[in-house]
């Protein structure tokens, strides 16, 4: 049992990798406040941001522990699966398809594009394997086949995992087995595995995220029992079949040996001055009103109080709801390394899952969302201006055409009479963007245009008439005027949403809290939660964590007192994390406890302490 003495106890320094945390961070907010006029648009104009507007900061990039690669029931428990039985859907006719989509992207302006199917599907426990394991628990697999497809997202209905349940969903196409290293099984670390755990922080419908190839496998390990074991407690209803790989290439593309992107784009990476811009960038793919797949753009918006809070905007005809929201699935730095360089393999993209829908409406055709699940390292948080900008400024806009690697396109802000000119634009608020190096395609609706100047957004994709093939009266877009957006989001951008505990971002300031459970805690990567708890002697206090790990890597840390070393620890890979620790003195002390991020920007946990 881990122990502490209150008030007897020395005071320590900290661990050094925790310190190294805390001054990287400090040096990186510092940096940005000071070097964030520098940024604007690559040109060093040094100019001071108005209080309706900010510039761009690079996310954080501080030290982070390294973590065993999490195994899958099956590796945990030495389980061969070998084959396993199935549920095979039949291919789909993707040229069919392919036909549909340009029909449609030529009726309508918007420029979404739809790149995934909806399929029905029905899977019982007879479509799987059950493994008896040794200590009483159970396993059960099996898996799920749409032929041909190029990725595959499941559909999870009325999800109720009993307590010490684990539910794992991957695709066996990559090979998982490791080698033993550093006295831990490695396994692939490359391959992307979703889980979920029976705790309260479980999700009861959902969509899985995308998983390359026409095969996804499914693990259920039922505790030891568990009531039903026999079944599943969970329902396998629909599924993703994705026939236009949203981050690799078309299809079509494929059968043509040529790039999805019309002829006339430009590589982003080609054009140095940009890219940092180019990291907010990303492109979304969500499950829409038509039980179909949407592709779309968007963008990480910097906050005025650059707390790295990962809000995305992008435009109302793209995504509207809260359901839409659930589905997203966002892909990160899809773009080349080098200027005109081979585009990243699906496999490679980071990903993140799932938002919360924040705000959207029709005027201006904007939705900012709030991103669930966790970011990865080297992102960027685009500035923005809330004025308006001027007939005649520069413009640049980045953005996903036609599903395609990142692109970058050059224009000007014109008089907006040919974004009036098109019917259903009364009540719009709209920015005319004229192209004279690039354009945008179905896939860019929702990406950010921005002064060429400063590099701060004023707009997002709504439609349009461009192409590679337009006549040049044509090679223009509307884009929603971010000055009307910023009238109704200006309360978001300030700063990201905190709990009611704070301010405890230091054990100086720690809070007091009783036994019991506090829900909807939010950590931030720039601010950690510190807790103190008073211990009667002899007593045992253990705090316990629930979580989704997917959305964050949550750490838990205890102390006897501030600037010591911790008396335990939990840096687990799992969603939840747990302390035990005992006042072995004679008198009634504080016992202290850290929660912090291991890896993303902020997530959200269930807090409970209890004595013993």
């Amino acid at each position: 049992m881990d122990r502490f003495f209150g008030s007897r106890q020395c005071q320590r320094q900290r661990p050094a990798r925790r310190l190294a945390l805390a001054i990287g961070l400090g040096s990186l907010l510092a940096a940005s406040a000071t070097a964030s006029a520098g940024n604007a648009g690559g040109a060093g104009s040094g100019r001071v941001p108005g209080p309706d507007e900010t510039f761009g900061v690079a996310g954080p990039a501080a030290p982070k522990a390294l973590k065993p690669v999490r195994p899958t029931p099956s590796e945990r428990m030495g389980i061969a699966l070998g084959t396993l039985p199935e549920v095979r859907l039949p291919a789909v006719d993707r040229d069919a398809l392919l036909r549909e989509d340009s029909v449609a992207q030529r009726s309508a302006p918007e420029k979404a594009a739809r790149y995934s199917l909806g399929r029905p599907l029905q899977v019982s426990v007879g479509d799987g394997h059950w493994y008896d394991l040794a200590d009483g628990s159970r396993l059960w697999a099996g898996e799920v086949v749409s032929s041909d497809a190029l990725g595959l997202r499941l559909h999870f209905q009325n999800v109720h995992l009993p307590a010490g349940a684990e539910l794992a969903i991957y695709s066996p196409e990559r090979p998982i087995p490791g080698v033993a290293k550093n006295g831990y099984p490695r396994f692939d670390p490359d391959r992307k595995v979703e889980f979920h755990q029976g705790s309260a922080a479980q999700r009861a419908d959902f969509w899985t995220g995308s998983f390359p190839g026409d095969r996804a496998r499914v693990e259920y390990l039922a505790p030891a029992g568990a009531v039903a074991a026999d079944e599943l407690p969970f329902t396998l209803d629909r599924l993703q079949h994705v026939y236009l790989d949203p981050v690799a290439r078309l299809a079509k593309s494929l059968l043509q040996g040529k790039s999805p992107a019309g002829g006339c784009e430009n590589d982003v990476t080609c054009d140095p001055d940009w890219a940092d811009t180019a990291r907010a960038v990303s492109a979304i793919g969500f499950i829409g009103a038509g039980a179909d797949g949407v592709y779309c753009s968007g963008q990480l918006l910097n906050t005025q109080a650059q707390d790295f809070t990962p809000y995305w905007l992008t435009a109302n005809h793209c995504l509207s709801s809260q359901g839409d929201a659930e589905s997203s699935e966002f892909y990160w730095l899809y773009q080349t390394s080098t200027c005109n360089g081979a585009p990243p393999a699906l496999s490679s993209v980071p990903t993140s899952l799932g938002a919360t829908l924040l705000s959207t409406s029709l005027p201006s055709d904007y939705t900012l969302l709030l991103v669930n699940g966790a970011l990865p390292d080297g992102l960027f948080f685009a500035g923005w201006t809330g004025n308006k900008v001027a007939d005649g400024t520069d413009a640049v806009a980045i953005h996903h055409p036609a599903g395609d690697y990142k692109r970058i396109s050059y224009g000007a802000k014109e008089n907006n009479a040919g974004c009036y000119s098109f019917r259903g634009t009364t009540g719009r608020s709209l920015v005319e963007i004229g192209w004279n190096n690039g354009v945008t395609e179905p896939g860019s609706s929702g990406s950010g245009i921005f002064r060429a100047d400063t590099q701060q957004l004023f707009g997002q994709l709504f439609f349009g008439p461009s192409s590679c093939k337009a006549a040049p009266e044509d090679r223009f877009d509307c884009y929603g005027a971010f000055f009307t957006t910023y009238t109704r989001i200006k309360n978001f951008l300030k700063a990201g949403p905190d709990d009611n505990s704070e301010q405890n971002d230091s054990c100086a300031r720690a809070r007091i809290v009783r036994t019991g459970l506090l829900r909807n805690r939010i950590v931030k990567t720039v601010d950690p939660d510190w807790y103190k708890i008073l211990v009667p002697p002899h007593k045992t206090v253990t705090v316990r964590l629930d979580f989704a790990n997917d959305n964050g890597d949550i750490d838990l840390a205890a102390f006897g007192s501030c600037g010591s070393d911790p008396v335990s620890t939990s840096t687990s890979t799992d969603d939840s994390e747990t302390v035990s620790f005992t006042n072995d003195g004679s008198r009634p002390a504080f016992g202290i406890w850290e929660v912090y991020l291991n890896s993303a920007t902020r997530n959200n946990y269930d807090m409970s302490v209890s004595f013993q």
